[in-house]
């Protein structure tokens, strides 16, 4: 536990000093959210789609079984040196992948018990679609920053009150329209179960259940 604890102080700090992205490396209480939901699943293997400075891949590590192996897409190949390095600090198996997850995705075995999706926002119905025969029967999909800032709205209400004018505005980005359009296909996937929970900028967890 210890070893883990210190590689993501490493790669916290790694981030803070060498990248101008710090705020998108997961806070403590989403790390430790993953680390718990790792310890109840006991993964045998995880695919992460963007990996950034690799935080989240070793919170994910952290109850993978004996023997387990990881692997993680990153389209930016100047972060690899800290993610290898904070993986290598934790004593996790894991590949790096770097370059465009919808190129990469096609090329890789599975079967993945975990699968997290936490990289270009337009993309992600597309990663799913990509991404689901890989994940094992039972196994799940967590799906990173489904609320966005509160302009993704409906994954926790169904009240339209909820909605503020500022954020009707901003479903014209090309993100929200996006994570929209993905909360919608997911809606109507009848081989899932899942929920989003507003941890951090909202986090779905869905359950593959055919």
């Amino acid at each position: 536990m210890n070893r883990l604890k210190n590689a993501l102080e490493w790669v916290r700090r790694q981030t803070n000093l060498r990248t101008k992205q710090a705020r998108m490396l997961s806070d403590g209480i989403q790390g430790e959210f993953l680390q718990a939901f790792s310890l109840m699943v006991r993964p045998g293997s995880i695919l992460e789609i963007g990996t950034f400075t690799g935080y989240s891949s070793i919170c994910l590590s952290r109850g993978m079984k004996s023997g387990g192996h990881l692997d993680a897409c990153e389209i930016d190949d100047e972060l690899t040196d800290i993610i290898r390095g904070g993986w290598e600090r934790a004593g996790i198996s894991a590949t790096l992948f770097t370059g465009d997850a919808q190129e990469i995705i096609p090329s890789l075995s599975g079967p993945y018990d975990i699968v997290y999706i936490d990289a270009d926002k337009r993309q992600y119905s597309k990663y799913y679609s990509l991404v689901f025969d890989k994940v094992s029967p039972g196994g799940w999909i967590l799906v990173d920053n489904t609320a966005w800032s509160g302009r993704v709205i409906s994954g926790f209400s169904q009240n339209a009150t909820l909605e503020t004018a500022h954020s009707r505005r901003d479903r014209h980005d090309p993100q929200t329209e996006a994570l929209i359009a993905f909360d919608s296909m997911i809606r109507s996937d009848s081989a899932i179960e899942y929920i989003t929970l507003p941890i951090r900028d909202g986090l779905t967890i869905i359950r593959k259940t055919e």
